[in-house]
């Protein structure tokens, strides 16, 4: 009796399978439409939804500049048709590659199923449609997803015409001339969508030559084939000199694109985590095996490729594509164009490697429910650590940039002139962009028109110094400037910042983009004085090197503007607290906040100053007496010192008296006592008398000296004495500037028991940690300012 259970098993695995598939296909594609609808814009995509405009105005995405927008090419015309056909929203703007990603997901599953097995395309399409990578790229409107999708599809067709080869029939030429034919139009449109496609075609060719030598290249479809492969390199090479002239001149001028970096150590650094990330292990364990039995399998033919079987085959073939590619990377691209996304579009190569792998060892298994069953857990063993990271892909925000733009949009009046470092989003979402404000790495986008500098893809003047940014403040009536806090903490110096923190106010702000504003040139009193600190002064990660104030020069109001620098990464945001501080120690005002007025948060703070200024305030009722400037720093979020509060600046509201005696003496390090008064003609035993004395600094003190006036008898011995900090160590002497006066009470009083005679009085400074004494230029650690007769 004929029995229907093999094939009702068959057709059962085969729905199980294409049901699995379809959930496959709709959770990849929920995954990549949350990303599109939620996610704010990536700032490039701006300039592609910026070329697809200028496609449907133009034909062409000719920028205002006069140059072709020639990255991503093709993309920019699926997008313009996308635009065209469903209306112009960043969502739609979107959709093309959302599709994208999921043909190359289909195609992967297929592929896999065809050169393999299915189990191979499946596991293949599970680590595809969960990688993190693969949904953020997979859902923004750029053209990555464009280049993975064609790219696996030129290395499938070129694998399908080295198959085909062998095969000397006329039917079998025609297909072979077929397949040929889709090689080159799939070829031609990975190219076009984006050069980095030329990383494949040498390992194209030596695929071909490996498998089928040197003279299958003569055969017509082939040479035919490449020969159209070549003239589109040439035309995409043609298209970057005209359309983008001295583009790529420029960025290897600046930083070079390419070169014999072989900067191994970095290359792994940067690209290893894509491979052996442990969530990611599964698929390179995966490789590893299927290269050993393919690799076993060579040996057994004698190194004869095309006596393999058909898996094996595969395997080699796609691991050549890969691993070349890899290897340019690793070797030759600049160290400052490493980022991960430049392998995205052979990493469906590495996940049918490691899916072939893992079904070899699936295969050893003795039956076959023991092999869906190993292959149903290994899904879930792949999936369980990928789904947290691709749901938290989902919620990870890139700058607000869309969000800014469209409010300054929505504000823009007649007059108004608006400057940011992206010129291409502000051309697409405000109408234009007046200027190109960058002062570093702006070199590859600008170009020359008119003598001047301008962006390449918007036309936007070039604004690169601090001067051009004031004269346009004070010549319109109103400024946007539309950045984010990262590009204003790295792209520009401490004058630049320093004008932007004086003159603009915060108008709006979105995941780190802020709309600055201007109403016409705010007047900011200059700070005279500068003062660098040698060596700074550390608060946790941030060191103060150096602040600009007045002084007293205009109390009652003390504006300081402190310079910060880090000194280690900065996990967190740290608020600085300055205060007003007299010698009795009491807080007579106090100013909190961030520094940069908030504009930069201190995670964002390197070894570029960005300054935080503050605002005191001297009390009415204060009197005439020394005050200092003491800074506290702590955790914002735990309101935490980092620190004790430090010194930072003294003034004097009180007048300092010419000395009695003047002297001028002056000891190293830049300390020179001034005078002091008249000593006392003599004293009883167990009297008291206070010696004032009046220093000041030629250079400002390296260290904090304790200054001693002693007593000392015929024979030198010290029979009173008084050593401390000058004021009490209110006022140390690292803080004196050169010039200031800085009077000091010393109060000496005598034993009851002091013999009668004549005392020296003396004094001097020395360091407190070792007791060495500071010299003067002759030699002597001392001055004798006198006599004092004992009754």
């Amino acid at each position: 009796m004929y029995s229907l259970a093999p094939r009702t098993s068959a057709y059962g695995r085969r729905y199980a399978g294409l049901a699995g598939l379809a959930l496959l296909l709709m959770g990849a594609f929920w995954l990549r439409w949350r990303y599109a609808r939620d996610v704010s814009l990536y700032v490039d995509e701006f300039t592609t939804l910026w070329a697809a405009r200028r496609v449907q105005a133009l034909g062409a995405p000719l920028m205002p500049s006069g140059v072709l927008y020639t990255r991503g090419l093709l993309a920019s015309y699926v997008e313009a048709a996308f635009l065209a056909l469903f209306g112009f929203s960043y969502l739609v703007g979107r959709l093309p590659s959302i599709l994208f990603s999921l043909a190359t997901l289909l195609a992967l599953w297929r592929m896999g199923r065809q050169r393999w097995q299915g189990s191979v395309g499946w596991l293949a399409a599970v680590g595809l449609a969960l990688l993190p990578e693969a949904i953020v790229w997979g859902a923004r409107a750029r053209f990555y997803a464009q280049l993975q999708c064609f790219v696996l599809l030129v290395v499938w067709a070129a694998l399908l015409t080295v198959d085909s080869a062998a095969d000397t029939t006329e039917d079998s030429q025609q297909s072979l001339a077929r397949r040929h034919v889709v090689f080159a139009l799939l070829f031609i449109l990975a190219l076009f969508s984006h050069e980095e496609t030329v990383l494949l075609y040498p390992a194209l060719l030596l695929g071909v030559w490996l498998w089928r030598g040197w003279r299958f290249f003569l055969q017509r479809p082939v040479w035919l084939t490449h020969g159209l492969c070549l003239v589109a390199l040439g035309l995409r090479y043609a298209l970057e000199k005209v359309g983008q002239p001295g583009y790529f001149e420029t960025i290897q001028a600046q930083r070079p694109y390419v070169g014999l970096i072989l900067d191994l150590p970095g290359a792994w650094a940067t690209y290893s985590p894509l491979f052996v990330a442990p969530e990611r292990l599964l698929w390179t364990l995966g490789l590893v095996i299927a290269l050993a039995v393919a690799g076993w399998q060579l040996v057994r033919v004698q190194g004869q490729l095309l006596r393999l079987p058909r898996a094996e085959q595969a395997t080699l073939f796609v691991a050549l594509q890969f691993f070349f590619v890899v290897a340019v990377v690793f070797a030759l691209v600049g160290t400052s164009w490493r980022e991960a996304r430049y392998l995205f579009f052979v990493q469906p190569f590495w996940l049918l490697l490691g899916a072939a792998g893992i079904d070899w060892l699936l295969m050893r298994l003795p039956r076959r429910s023991l092999q869906w069953g190993g292959l149903a857990l290994v899904t879930l063993v792949a999936i369980w650590p990928l789904w947290p990271q691709a749901q938290a892909v989902l919620h990870q925000q890139v700058e607000g940039y869309d969000q800014a733009l469209a409010y300054v949009a929505a504000q823009r009046q007649a007059g108004d002139v608006v400057l940011s470092p992206q010129p291409p989003a502000c051309a697409l979402v405000v109408g234009g962009c007046d200027y190109y404000a960058i002062q570093w790495g702006y070199e590859e986008f600008v170009i020359s028109r008119g003598g001047k500098l301008v962006d390449r893809w918007s036309g936007a003047a070039l604004l690169n110094s601090t001067a051009q940014l004031a004269t346009v403040i004070r010549q319109a009536p109103r400024t946007w400037f539309i950045t984010d806090s990262f590009r204003l903490a790295t792209r520009y110096d401490a004058a630049f910042i320093q004008t932007v923190v004086d003159q603009y106010t915060l108008a709006f702000a979105a995941q780190g983009v802020m709309v600055l504003q201007t109403q016409g040139w705010r007047t900011v009193p200059p700070l005279q004085s500068t003062q660098m600190l040698t060596p700074a002064l550390h608060f946790g990660p941030l060191a103060l090197v150096g602040y600009q104030w007045r002084g007293a020069a205009q109390l009652p109001d003390l504006p300081v503007t402190l310079q910060w620098q880090s000194t280690t990464p900065v996990g967190a945001q740290i608020n600085t607290s300055l205060r007003l501080v007299n010698q009795a120690g009491e807080m007579l005002d106090r100013v909190d906040g961030p520094p940069a007025n908030g504009l930069i948060p201190t995670t964002l703070i390197f070894d570029q100053p960005i300054p935080d200024p503050k605002v005191l305030t001297l009390p009415a009722t204060a009197p005439p007496a020394l005050y200092r400037l003491e800074l506290l720093a702590y955790d914002a979020a735990t309101v935490t010192p980092l620190t004790e509060p430090q010194p930072v600046a003294w003034f004097n509201t009180a007048t300092v008296a010419p000395p009695a005696v003047a002297r001028t003496v002056a000891w190293n390090d830049g300390v020179t006592l001034v005078g002091s008064d008249a000593l006392p003609a003599s004293l009883p035993p167990g009297a008291t008398f206070v010696l004032r004395l009046v220093w000041t600094a030629q250079a400002q003190p390296h260290h904090d000296y304790t200054v001693f006036v002693h007593l000392v008898d015929q024979n030198g011995a010290t029979v009173a004495q008084n050593d401390r900090a000058p004021v009490a160590g209110f006022y140390p002497t690292h803080g004196w500037l050169p010039g200031v006066m800085v009077e000091d009470h010393y109060e000496l009083r005598l034993p009851d028991n002091l013999a009668a005679g004549a005392y020296a009085v003396v004094v001097g400074l020395y360091q407190p940690e070792t007791g060495v004494r500071l010299t003067q230029s002759d030699g002597a650690d001392s001055l004798l300012l006198g006599e004092v007769q004992v009754r």
